[in-house]
């Protein structure tokens, strides 16, 4: 697994991982369109779906538009007075991120062995993505299993902290009561939430690394990842600095949007334009650090294989 030269501590790891990040993308710029472009149909699905139920049930009222255009009234009557229609478009966005989570997998899967592997050309690189993306999706589905006691650890921590500043909140007067109260209870369910989610990744990336073997166990898998991501602060760094741009292309986009509103058809289309460029760097930044965690995982020390020797009937 060796051979990749780079040091898993300090700034020069962390320089090379960006490296790492940067040439992944500008070698595989098609698997990222490729990846980008099923993200888009499933969200142009699920957007599609709202669309109509929201035009069958609002079309015909004007105080819908008035809720759109942000009338607190006539959004708190839309609101009370059509619970099922909301909770139909609840039922549609859960069927989309379910669906997604479930594409997800394989294209992961498919994403971290073109990145590991490097193939060339077109063809090679679409056959090491179906490869890789088939063969790691059971292990990336009981992976998610292996996951849930840390997702639950989550939610108790971050329940318990707003439930100790909630009067704070119920009582706040303006924006800066807000801000203390919120950060208490939402910066530790954050932290524990990019330990649990890099220590995934980096389970993946062991997962597709030693996919041609067989099965190295899942839940000892995610039990060493745990302990290699606790030892090096540098993989919570990397993934921390992919969150930190995420956030300040979301901040960006905000801000050049705000105060220009979108009439017409041109406005339209400006508008689908920027929010698909938003989130095309979204899922550029989201592959720079898979590269990034594939260029350490390579140096990580993994455990033998157990080889299975059957015996020769003839001896």
């Amino acid at each position: 697994m060796g051979g990749s030269g780079i040091n898993d501590r300090g700034v020069g790891g962390l320089r090379a991982m960006i490296g790492a990040g940067l040439r992944g993308l500008s070698r595989y710029t098609g698997t990222l369109f490729a990846v980008f472009l099923v993200q888009s149909l499933i969200a142009a699905a699920c957007t599609a779906g709202v669309a109509i139920v929201l035009a069958q049930a609002f079309a015909h009222l004007p105080m819908f538009d008035e809720a759109v255009d942000g009338q607190l009234v006539a959004l708190i009557w839309v609101m009370r007075h059509a619970r099922g229609t909301f909770v139909a478009i609840g039922g549609i966005v859960f069927a989309a991120i379910v669906l997604w989570q479930l594409a997800t997998w394989f294209l992961a899967g498919g994403v971290y062995g073109v990145l590991a592997e490097r193939p060339e050309g077109r063809g090679g690189t679409a056959r090491c993505f179906g490869a890789s993306g088939a063969t790691t999706y059971l292990a990336y589905a009981r992976l998610a299993v292996c996951s849930l006691p840390g997702w639950a650890l989550v939610l108790t921590v971050f329940g318990g902290c707003l439930g100790m500043v909630m009067p704070r909140i119920e009582h706040a007067l303006s924006m800066s009561d807000l801000i203390g109260p919120l950060a208490f209870s939402l910066v530790p369910a954050l932290a524990l939430l990019h330990f649990f989610w890099t220590v995934s990744d980096y389970a993946r990336v062991e997962l597709t690394l030693r996919r041609d073997t067989h099965d190295p166990g899942v839940l000892a898998t995610y039990l060493r990842s745990l302990v290699y991501v606790a030892r090096r602060p540098l993989t919570l760094v990397h993934g921390a600095l992919g969150w930190v741009f995420f956030a300040l292309i979301t901040l960006a986009y905000a801000y050049l949007a705000q105060g220009h509103s979108m009439y017409g058809a041109e406005g339209a289309v400006t508008l689908f334009v920027a929010r698909h460029g938003v989130a095309l760097l979204r899922m550029a930044l989201h592959i720079a650090i898979m590269a990034g965690q594939i260029e350490l995982g390579r140096t990580r020390p993994l455990p033998p294989l157990h080889v299975e020797v059957k015996a020769d009937d003839n001896t």
